[in-house]
């Protein structure tokens, strides 16, 4: 287990007083150093003797454990499965409780408060927690004494390349001294100092180029006692602007199908399955190829700032029979995994493995200011899984999810996908714990930015609650880079949605509901009332959260198979590509209708999602077609390479574009088929307006752009000028312009 050093902040009861915000250890303030730490911000707890405002070590970690909270209660007792669920008085000074709960051992307590005789029910949100006997309790984590620990108070880098990371040492309860310090930035081992006299190691490094340079910190005590927490991992970027995930595009790059780096060379590690269906098959996408496209800037033209990985477990060799009852599929996509930390060895090529290859992937896009998200497959295992094999009793049986009496939504949180896919039950903490260590592991391993969670409406809040607080306060805490968590809660439901979305859980979900309104207005020839009718009413459900809007995903038929009216699939009736024939462009209502499409999602707030292929236009119905293999310049046809440009033009307008990246969004004109809106203001404002229906001319209102002059960035020899308050527009049918100021 990994814990954190917190602060001794007290914790809110009560209906008249609010929470406290969790604050790293800061033993320059002189504060107590808690790690048995406690419950996010509402609890914490003390098992390390104080260090004074001169950060001298003074001793070695107390591991007597304390819990204080605040409660305006006149009585105020603990318990929990550290006194057999017995309730302990409190004591009271000021306002303030504490129990004192003496020595523990290490690990992770249930517990609950009890006020003026009542036991309290759910934990907030904003705590850990652990079930118990079908209960949710508080949770007290409880570090290990007598091992050092190790905590970041403070780390930066600069534009130009200076990075500095302090990290403060909490010493064995012994005392004894620090025997060795070392430390790396990025892969490259730099000098650690470790002042006795102060308790903190300083790395400090110069002339780093732009990307990201994570700092290691390993340490071992006299006694020969590693920390308890080592290697302490520090996520750092040094880049000229500070990063907000809503900079540019999200890629979905599905290993398996994007490119096949070594195509044609001969190795049967990676040889599809014998008598399964090429497109529910192996088809030798790797790791290797999307180097290529990276190293090509591929990704840089689309203006794409985070690369969306599918999953990088490994999967098992043979067939399953699909969830139609019919076909056989194999694991190309990623979805069962048989491992929480071992990679899907088909995904590396004939030269290099899997792991040299993807930390080779990482470490290129970071090179290119490029972020990368894991995809975590948290809601079910494979059968042929380790843990499966190792913790049997962790798996009882479970209906299957659609199933007579096994309603997909009323039985979400334990409704298995198929027989060979067990469920994860997380009120089991023994599972909560093992999927999150190996879940940091691997990312602390592959030195990832961003996670999406797969299924989060299956799973219980505290799988996805407890990997956020612990990124936040292992990771984040002190200075590291910020995670990003999305979410793929399938459904229209806005609210069920930001069920999951807060502080301490996921940041943002892919947007499901904005995704059918796309559909609907670009696809259906839908009014823009009903798209901007929707826009809003999600604006005011989701709030500032960075939502991702998309066109399109792996599990939904392709935008251009929807457009073109195709019916069929792979198996029975093959859908035609026209987008992939022809030397000349010819589809022009499949380009124009799903690049304006591209155009409103690159443009909305939040982390829009790019689907691979969407920007070619390839055709595809439902799971499996849609997952077609990619395709390439020279490769590409001449209506490819046109939504292709197209859909860089947006993207990179995106990356341009203070008021796209981050501004507000503003509806400037709507009706059934014209809109144009605004995202921020002044010389960073960027006007969007497209038009569904025939030629068209329009005055429209703007404030604060007299005489300013606006290009279109998806036609740059197009341009208008603002007079008098208005910007007089003229659009052809399904044309759109990107306008910003001169």
């Amino acid at each position: 287990m990994i814990f954190l050093l917190l602060a001794c902040e007290s914790e809110c009861l009560g209906d008249d007083c609010d929470s406290a915000p969790v604050i790293p250890w800061d033993p320059g303030d002189g504060d107590t150093a808690g790690d048995a730490y406690g419950s996010g911000d509402d609890t914490d707890t003390d098992d390390t003797t104080p260090i004074d405002t001169g950060r001298t070590v003074v001793s070695g970690r107390d591991c007597n454990v304390t819990v204080t909270t605040e409660s305006s209660a006149s009585a105020v007792q603990i318990a929990g499965e550290f006194n057999g669920w017995t309730p302990a008085d409190m004591e009271e000074s000021g306002g303030t409780w504490t129990a004192d709960l003496g020595e523990l051992d290490p690990g992770e307590y249930a517990y609950k408060f009890i006020l003026d005789g009542a036991w309290e029910g759910d934990p907030p949100a904003t705590v850990y927690s652990k079930w118990v006997d079908g209960s949710e309790n508080r949770n007290l984590r409880v570090g290990d004494c007598q091992k050092p620990l190790l905590q970041a108070v403070s780390a930066t880098a600069s534009p130009e390349g200076t990075l500095r990371a302090e990290v403060q040492v909490a010493l064995a309860a012994d005392g004894a001294l620090l025997d060795s310090v070392t430390a790396t930035v990025g892969d490259v081992p730099v000098a650690a100092e470790w002042d006795p006299s102060t308790g903190e190691i300083v790395v400090e490094t110069s002339g780093l180029a732009p990307g990201k340079h994570s700092v290691r910190v390993w340490a071992t005590d006299a006694s020969g006692r590693a920390a308890e927490n080592e290697p302490l991992w520090i996520p750092l970027w040094v880049e000229d602007e500070p990063f907000e995930w809503t900079d540019g595009l999200m890629y979905f790059t599905f290993t398996d199908r994007f490119r096949n780096g070594d195509y044609g060379a001969s190795d049967a590690l990676y040889d599809p399955e014998p008598g399964v269906a090429t497109c529910a098959n192996w088809n030798g996408g790797d790791y290797l190829g999307i180097i290529d496209a990276l190293e090509e800037g591929y990704f840089e033209a689309l203006g794409v700032r985070t690369l969306w990985l599918s999953p990088v477990y490994d999967n098992p060799e043979g067939a399953y029979l699909g969830s139609d009852g019919t076909h056989d599929f194999t694991g190309y996509h990623g979805y069962w995994p048989i491992s929480g930390t071992h990679l899907e060895s088909r995904y590396g090529d004939v030269d290099a493995g899997a792991d040299a290859r993807l930390k080779e992937l990482i470490a290129t896009a970071h090179a290119h200011g490029i972020r990368v998200l894991f995809d975590l497959v948290m809601n079910h295992v494979h059968e042929e899984h380790e843990y499966v094999a190792e913790h049997p009793e962790w798996f009882g049986g479970g209906c299957v999810c659609g199933a007579s009496g096994c309603d997909w939504d009323e039985r979400a949180r334990d409704c298995w996908f198929t027989d060979y896919l067990p469920d994860l039950d997380y009120r089991n903490h023994d599972i909560v714990e093992r999927v999150t260590d190996d879940t940091l592991a691997l990312l602390e391993a592959y030195d990832i930015d961003a996670v999406r969670v797969d299924a989060a409406k299956h799973m219980d809040h505290v799988a996805m609650r407890t990997l956020s607080m612990r990124l936040r306060d292992e990771v984040e805490a002190g200075g590291g880079a910020d995670f990003y968590m999305v979410g793929e809660t399938y459904t229209s439901d806005a609210s069920l949605i930001m069920d999951y979305v807060g502080p301490t859980e996921l940041d943002a979900q892919f947007d499901f509901p904005l995704y059918y309104a796309i559909r609907s207005a670009f696809v259906d020839d839908g009014s823009f009332y009903d798209l901007e009718n929707t826009v809003s009413g999600l604006a005011s459900v989701y709030g500032s959260a960075p939502m991702s809007p998309f066109v399109g995903n792996h599990d939904v038929e392709r935008i251009a198979t929807a457009i073109s009216g195709q019916s069929g699939d792979c198996w029975s009736s093959w859908l035609e590509d026209p987008m992939a024939e022809g030397s000349d462009v010819d589809q022009w209502d499949l380009i124009r209708r799903q690049s304006m499409a591209l155009a409103f999602a690159f443009t909305q707030p939040g982390v829009p999602l790019l689907y691979y292929g969407d920007e070619i236009g390839l055709h595809g119905g439902s799971d499996p077609d849609n997952r077609r293999p990619m395709n390439f310049d020279p490769y590409l046809s001449a209506n490819q390479a046109e939504l292709l440009s197209r859909a860089q033009a947006v993207g990179t307008a995106r990356g341009a574009s203070e008021g796209l990246r981050r501004g507000a969004r503003t509806q400037l004109w709507v009706d059934d088929t014209l809109l144009v809106y605004s995202r921020g203001s002044g010389t960073d404002v960027a006007i969007v307006a497209m038009n569904k229906g025939s030629s068209r001319s329009q005055a429209v209102s703007v404030s604060g752009l007299d005489g300013v002059t606006l290009v279109d960035q998806a036609n740059p020899s197009r341009s208008f000028t603002v007079s008098g308050g208005s910007l007089s527009l003229s659009l052809e049918s399904w044309d759109y312009a990107i306008l910003v100021p001169q």
